[in-house]
């Protein structure tokens, strides 16, 4: 049973629209959120969704993991503190179970939940920072980015306390607003989709981010069924491996895009003769570039360097 039947029969809910196998366009991909969000609107829900995706990654043989997630408050039901509690709840909970997996937390701020929210979510990161300094480690800019703000202001005051920043960006043609993310530096960039000039960007942003060197998260199954991306032949990892530039290779969202890790790197593998010895260089490579402590670093690349 998926993590979102498991949910719906917790809520006594209706299943019968957990297609998410297809989408038309960007937007739709982000009506199953809203799905995933009306099915963990308690505590116990949200560590049980915590629990899964742990679960899930670690029996991928996935040895670092970093959830990303927005604290919703439910009425009556669950504050922000306790969303983010139950998070830290279910990565303790996964040390025993899970031990291979290193798990750390990104607070996210969504785009289209405005200042206020966005202010809230970050002061909630620096206090949970503070209280439990081993699990959370940065912040995420995400949300539908037709909609809304980057809040770069915010995003400085994060970076200024010590927490990690990475961005969604590019997902969409915008220029003006790709620019000002380039500008800003987050430590990582996630997408950046339309910045080549063959995907809807220019050759003057691309060489903006080359010069950069900004670490960019890579989606390929993500791109795709978003329609971001019209295949995997013309995806972007081809312009960025090319150049040398910084990429790590993620899932976005495992569930809501049906994919893993693994099948990621096979799709690298089989699209773009990507060779094993170079998938192994991409995770050590993803490793550098994770939010980890150094010393996490070091045994997380030992792991990888003994590995076959």
């Amino acid at each position: 049973m998926s993590t979102l039947q498991k949910l719906c029969k917790m809520q006594r809910s209706d299943n019968q629209a957990l297609d998410t196998t297809n989408f038309s366009f960007l937007s739709e991909c982000f009506k199953i959120f809203d799905i995933a969000h009306a099915l963990t609107i308690t505590p116990q829900a949200v560590s049980v969704a915590a629990c899964d995706v742990i679960k899930e990654f670690h029996e991928d043989n996935v040895i670092y993991l970093e959830l990303r997630s927005t604290p919703r408050a439910v009425k009556d039901s669950m504050t922000k503190t306790e969303y983010l509690e139950a998070i830290i709840k279910a990565i303790e909970i996964s040390k025993s179970k899970c031990p291979q997996i290193l798990v750390k937390l990104l607070i996210s701020i969504n785009r289209k939940q405005g200042y206020e929210s966005a202010e809230e979510n970050i002061n909630l990161a620096i206090q949970f920072m503070e209280k439990y300094p081993g699990y959370v480690v940065g912040i995420d800019l995400s949300g539908d980015p037709t909609t809304g703000d980057s809040f770069l202001e915010l995003l400085e005051t994060s970076r200024k306390v010590g927490l990690k920043i990475t961005a969604h960006c590019a997902e969409v043609p915008n220029e003006v607003e790709t620019n000002d993310i380039l500008k800003f530096k987050p430590d990582r960039l996630g997408h950046c989709t339309c910045i080549h000039p063959s995907l809807q960007g220019s050759q003057q942003l691309f060489d903006m981010l080359l010069e950069s060197k900004i670490p960019v998260e890579l989606c390929l199954t993500s791109n795709i069924k978003c329609k971001t991306v019209s295949s995997y032949m013309c995806h972007h990892f081809q312009y960025l491996y090319k150049a040398g530039h910084p990429i790590t290779i993620g899932t976005d969202d495992k569930g809501v895009f049906n994919t893993c890790l693994s099948k990621e790197l096979e799709i690298l593998s089989s699209v773009f003769n990507i060779e094993t010895n170079q998938l192994k260089e991409l995770s050590v490579l993803s490793v550098q570039y994770s939010f980890a402590s150094t010393e996490e670093k070091k045994n997380l690349m030992a792991i990888i360097e003994n590995f076959g």
